[in-house]
């Protein structure tokens, strides 16, 4: 079964419902996560994944939320008693994925972060396509934060994966028409989320990445008054859909 799992719907606020900002992604098989910012480590267990299962980690930008639970990973890999990475971990980052990953190596030592029978592969994303695993994969960039979004089809389906974003023309151009979008719907307004859904028409708007609470019946019938036909979800930690 292949599925969507938002592993963390959260920011840099530390609450007890929601983790930092992650999405794992599973494809036939493959185990690919979005962003890892804190917590989010102990949640692929949650979603039942050894941290070793994972080969393939993309980040969308460099915020601590974001990024932090890269650290924990690493050094699980590296040094865990129970389950240690035997194989290759790939890491996918824009400008600056590079100088991250090696300030780690030099801040904690090699040793700590990696073995020798295994690479941590660092893969700058420069193009606007790249490819995991034979799954091809779109780099959006979404301002203001250096953010990039990650846009795929699977299946005749197309999905969005925002990390941080604004209301703004890269991102109604990112989501237009899309099957399932997984925003970052913390920093724009319920005014704003109206406008991105009518503008879109993404069939499903999953709200993540959230800083308030927001109300869902609330939001639909706004955006629906705009016309959109589509429908929001209020994301949660461990919510999956089925791809």
């Amino acid at each position: 079964m292949s599925l969507l799992t938002l592993l963390g719907t959260g920011t840099c606020q530390l609450e007890h419902e929601r983790r930092a900002s992650s999405v794992l992604l599973e494809l036939d098989g493959t185990l690919i996560l979005f962003d890892c910012g804190h917590g989010v480590a102990q949640r692929l267990l949650d979603a039942g994944v050894q941290h070793q299962q994972l080969q393939h980690i993309v980040l969308s930008h460099f915020h601590p939320d974001h990024v932090s639970d890269l650290i924990p990973l690493l050094q699980a890999g590296a040094w865990s008693q129970r389950n240690p990475r035997q194989a290759d971990l790939h890491i996918y980052g824009p400008t600056g994925v590079h100088r991250l990953v090696d300030g780690l190596m030099k801040l904690f030592g090699a040793s700590s972060l990696q073995r020798s029978h295994y690479s941590i592969v660092v893969h700058e994303i420069t193009a606007p396509a790249f490819s995991i695993e034979g799954h091809t994969f779109t780099s959006v960039p979404l301002p203001p934060a250096g953010n990039h979004g990650l846009r795929f089809t699977y299946r005749g389906k197309t999905y969005v994966l925002t990390g941080d974003s604004y209301v703004h023309e890269e991102e109604i151009a990112a989501l237009k028409d899309v099957d399932i979008a997984v925003i970052d719907a913390g920093h724009p307004s319920d005014e704003e989320l109206v406008a991105l859904a009518a503008a879109t028409q993404a069939r499903v708007i999953v709200c993540s990445h959230l800083y308030r609470p927001l109300n869902r019946a609330t939001l639909q019938a706004a955006a629906e008054q705009k016309g959109y036909r589509g429908t929001f979800i209020i994301g949660h930690d461990l919510l999956s859909f089925v791809l």
